[in-house]
């Protein structure tokens, strides 16, 4: 199974430009930013630093506190992580990226009610952020319920056509349920989407 990886540089990159053109608040950006980077390359307390320095700048500014508690999350400091965002939903209460962080720590420690909870709350913010569909069916696959699983997995590719998790997690679905040709055709999405993304295949999905 393929849990939704959180786009760091996508969610949260440049979130601070729309703001006043202020001394302060370009250092932020750019602490925040290179933050980010470092998170994609793996090196977090580096970045963990940075988001430091760039909150006691500024404390209030969204989405630092959310790329902070996901590079704690990657560095296994997961009440650091959790801690993090509570203090983000706080600022952001509608946030389903944020919602959706939450179910991924208690999911990571096998906590399935409390990650299910957080993934539905996730979407009722927005029924349509496939990242909590996907993880939903994670839940389900985990859980041997294979027709619930199916059911997400699919809400999740036919939100986002690109989705090579999901339709990864689609694919084993199909397996568990003796779906042999569904399997073939999601192995096939699968990969057109990685082609599309550039995404490097991993040979996971060879039937």
């Amino acid at each position: 199974m393929q849990m939704t990886k959180i786009p760091i540089s996508i969610i949260f990159h440049v979130e601070a430009f729309a703001m006043a053109n202020s001394e302060k608040n370009k250092i932020v950006s750019e602490l925040n930013n290179r933050a980010a980077s470092l998170i994609d390359a793996g090196r977090y307390q580096e970045a963990i630093d940075l988001l430091t320095k760039a909150l006691s700048l500024d404390p209030s500014r969204t989405g630092i506190l959310f790329n902070r508690a996901e590079a704690h999350r990657l560095s296994g400091n997961i009440e650091a992580a959790r801690k993090d965002l509570f203090s983000e939903l706080q600022m952001t209460p509608d946030s389903p990226e944020v919602l959706h962080g939450l179910g991924l720590l208690a999911y990571e420690q096998d906590d399935f009610p409390p990650a299910t909870e957080f993934y539905r709350k996730a979407l009722d913010r927005d029924p349509a952020f496939a990242p909590a569909w996907n993880d939903l069916g994670v839940v389900e696959f985990r859980s041997q319920h294979y027709d619930s699983a199916r059911t997400f997995f699919e809400k999740a590719v036919a939100l986002d056509a690109d989705f090579s998790e999901a339709w990864f997690n689609l694919a084993d679905t199909y397996e568990e349920l003796g779906m042999a040709e569904a399997r073939s055709h999601a192995l096939a999405q699968l990969r057109r989407a990685r082609l599309r993304s550039g995404e490097k295949s991993d040979g996971e999905e060879d039937e």
